[in-house]
């Protein structure tokens, strides 16, 4: 499953907007916008810390869910920056 997929289902699940995600993680709009469209590739740990608490989900949980690659290519990197608090 992808980031962006995987973001909005989780969005989603909850019946909650892109504002009430913003509102739930402190995250702008336009950011979240991106993700889910695919723009965006790769996510920042702070930014993967706050999407997750804001799910209910530890960042275990989350990275299991939305990069957990099937199949033979399964142990290729995560697309999730080491670099807290960098925006991509």
């Amino acid at each position: 499953m992808s980031l962006a997929s995987c973001l909005k289902e989780l969005r989603e699940e909850r019946s909650w907007t892109q504002g009430d995600l913003c509102r739930a993680t402190g995250l702008e709009r336009a950011y979240i916008s991106r993700l889910e469209s695919g723009k965006v590739k790769a996510l920042g740990l702070k930014n993967a810390l706050k999407i997750s608490k804001a799910c209910g989900l530890t960042v275990e949980q989350f990275v299991e869910k939305c990069f957990q690659k099937e199949g033979p290519d399964s142990s290729s990197e995560l697309p999730i920056s080491s670099s807290i608090g960098k925006a991509l």
